[in-house]
């Protein structure tokens, strides 16, 4: 067992569940009914139990653009690659495709054991209908944005767009805080600071605090976002959010990029966390979150993957290793970020983010029974001894995932998925993007050239 408690190295012991939560660990922790033997069995044996990853940032619905953005850069329309003229079959999906991306993310998820993952994009309600369809866990924000989509201008202002999104985020944290039987919360989540823009960030801010919510947006992810606040508020995108009182709220800044030494002693002060997606920034050949500046200077710091249309994958794992790895690169230090601190901001941070640390991110009794169950025995994580943690960070790829449960519930078992039919998933997603590339006349195998 892997509980990631701090200081506690990995040991053989037993996790006793009952109902949704841990009640018992250890080497002897007692049964759970009256004659001495568990209601059922998970044997474990030659594997590693741990707690659920959490994915900090994504876009579920964005699934099913997955490989239609390569070779793109960032940001701005100029750098993303183009269909030919008519079908980019991207701009015409519906809320129902929504909802079958977001069922296709959540597969892979739970196959890569992610039990929590935090989602802000339009159309919400498909996918808190899908979490609560599949039994994992979500924190979940519509998004509210204040330009329309125009290829000669960079995102102008559109107040319809701006009044729209804002009503449907209000909407959406009223219907859906809280439901799941508790695993879905809500947040509020105003893009980002040029392109939600003021008075209309503040009024998300306010929204936040009306209804107790925490606020999910995006923070300084480009140079062009730092300059807009600059030239638009005199000020950097932190500054920024603190004058508008959200760093008063509880915080998930997904990048958070660009940063200056002032700006991480303001958001260290606050309940601030900085979601990191290094798998992205790579790929689109762009600077990356600097988690080491961050967590030095006391800044929690959270995993995630952003969209599937832009890593390409949602695996926790590869963001595990990439932390593990790059930073070290970067500085030409291989001891600047030891790998049992990639894995703690896939599992503590997380849960530190969502501000559930009394809940969720490490095995102890009285917490939720969110615990995924890995296969240590497969060729490329060998030997164990004296190198799990090592081996779990630079050599698992999320395959080794067996079991998984959320609140006490098998959402996995033995790589099955139970809670839900996975091949008719699959089966969606295929047709839905067969469908909407025939709409436009495009062939059912097309490769951009």
């Amino acid at each position: 067992m892997l509980s990631m408690v701090a200081g506690q190295p990995p040991r053989r012991a037993d996790v006793i569940v009952e109902g949704k939560r841990i009640v018992a660990v250890g080497p002897d922790p007692g049964t759970s009914d009256g004659d001495g033997r568990p209601a059922s069995v998970i044997d474990a044996t030659g594997c590693v139990v741990m707690p659920g990853l959490i994915n900090a940032h994504t876009h579920t619905p964005m699934t099913l653009a997955r490989g239609t953005m390569e070779g793109a850069g960032f940001p701005g329309p100029e750098s993303l690659p183009t269909m030919p003229a008519g079908q980019d079959w991207r701009g015409r999906v519906t809320a129902d495709d929504h909802e079958v991306a977001a069922r296709l993310a959540i597969a892979e998820m739970i196959r890569s054991g992610t039990t929590t993952f935090v989602d802000m994009y339009r159309d919400m309600d498909r996918v808190a209908r899908a979490v609560e369809d599949s039994g994992i866990r979500a924190a979940l924000g519509w998004e509210i944005i204040t330009f329309r989509s125009d290829p000669k201008q960079w995102l102008p202002y559109d107040e319809k767009t701006a009044r729209r999104t804002f009503e449907e985020s209000a909407r959406f944290a009223s219907d859906w805080h809280g439901k799941a039987d508790g695993r879905i919360t809500a947040w509020i989540a105003p893009h980002e600071t040029s392109t939600c823009h003021e008075p209309w960030l503040s009024r998300s801010v306010e929204l936040a605090a009306q209804l107790d919510l925490g606020i999910l947006i995006h923070v300084a992810e480009s140079a062009r976002e730092v300059e807009f606040c600059r030239a638009q508020y005199q000020a950097s995108p932190v500054e920024l959010l603190s004058r508008t009182g959200a760093l008063e709220r509880r915080v998930i800044g997904a990048h958070s990029v660009y940063l200056s030494d002032s700006d991480l002693r303001t958001l260290a002060a606050s309940r601030y966390t900085a979601a990191a997606c290094l798998g992205c920034y790579l790929k689109l050949a762009t600077d990356i979150t600097p988690v080491p500046r961050l967590l030095a200077a006391g800044v929690n710091v959270a995993l995630g993957t952003d969209s599937a249309a832009t890593n390409n994958n949602l695996s926790i794992w590869d963001e595990i290793n990439l932390n593990a790895t790059v930073h070290g690169w970067q500085a030409r230090d291989p001891t600047l970020m030891p790998g049992d601190t990639a894995l703690r901001l896939a599992t503590v941070g997380g849960a530190i983010a969502l501000g559930l640390e009394h809940e969720l991110g490490t095995i102890e009794a009285e917490k939720r029974a969110d615990l995924i169950v890995v296969e240590s025995h497969a060729p490329h994580l060998l030997p164990v001894e004296g190198a799990l943690i090592a081996n779990l960070i630079h050599s698992a790829a999320g395959l080794e995932v067996r079991d998984v449960l959320v609140d006490g519930r098998i959402l996995m078992r033995d790589r099955r998925i139970t809670s839900f039919d996975e091949a008719t998933v699959l089966e969606a997603a295929r047709a839905t993007v067969r469908r909407r590339r025939s709409g436009v006349g495009l062939p059912q195998r097309y490769e951009r050239p």
